[in-house]
């Protein structure tokens, strides 16, 4: 027996009293609860709501137990960019990147005033910026895997610190130019990857 979409919508209404904040958790806790209550439901001759009842008096503490195990910083998130980063078509850019630096002298775009580094920056800047600003402010939900890419931005952070120079006009290598823009784009498009999942969350769950 099928849920409603009133079903739904009270199931999740029920999570999100419950803090559950992050709208992908939110669906794969919901999808669950469904499952169950359906089964319930064609098995026991129950109504919804008893059925509900029921399924969550046996279930909410395992099923809840996901939400608060959820951390500030996110392992998986990190485990899936760098297996992104490893695909053949990102490795490709890669080497794209490599042989364009090889051949292309960008030190000379670039002074004691802005650097190669104060580019960087700007350019991760920019894209924390629109992250914050996209889910926050414009459309005030909450999507885990995309927030916890933060961590991703720090990693990148410190490493470009570490592989770019700090002072002065030194001239960058073209192995540390790849690897910077490599590391960027690659977060970029990660983040877009990541972007497209929220929006199919968004118009195939209420």
């Amino acid at each position: 027996m099928k849920l409603t979409k009133e079903n739904i919508q009270f199931i999740d209404t029920y999570l999100k009293n419950s803090d559950v904040i992050y709208i992908d958790i939110r669906q794969e806790m919901l999808d669950h609860i469904a499952s169950g209550v359906e089964q319930k439901m064609a098995t026991g001759q129950q109504d919804f709501y008893d059925a509900f009842k029921e399924y969550m008096v046996v279930n909410k503490s395992e099923i809840l137990k996901n939400n608060r195990n959820r951390s500030s910083f996110s392992w998986d998130v990190i485990r899936q960019f760098l297996l992104f980063l490893v695909k053949p078509y990102s490795l490709g850019v890669g080497v794209l990147l490599f042989i364009f630096f090889k051949n292309v002298d960008v030190n000379l775009y670039f002074s004691e005033d802005f650097t190669v580094r104060n580019l960087f920056f700007v350019l991760l800047i920019g894209v924390v910026l629109f992250q914050l600003f996209y889910f926050y402010i414009y459309l005030k939900k909450r999507f885990y895997a995309i927030e916890k890419t933060g961590a991703i931005w720090l990693i990148l952070y410190y490493l470009q610190l570490f592989f770019l120079p700090a002072f002065g006009t030194n001239d960058v290598s073209a192995i540390t130019l790849t690897i910077s823009s490599f590391l960027f784009l690659g977060y970029v498009v990660f983040f877009i990857q990541e972007l497209v999942k929220f929006h199919k969350h968004r118009f195939n769950y209420i």
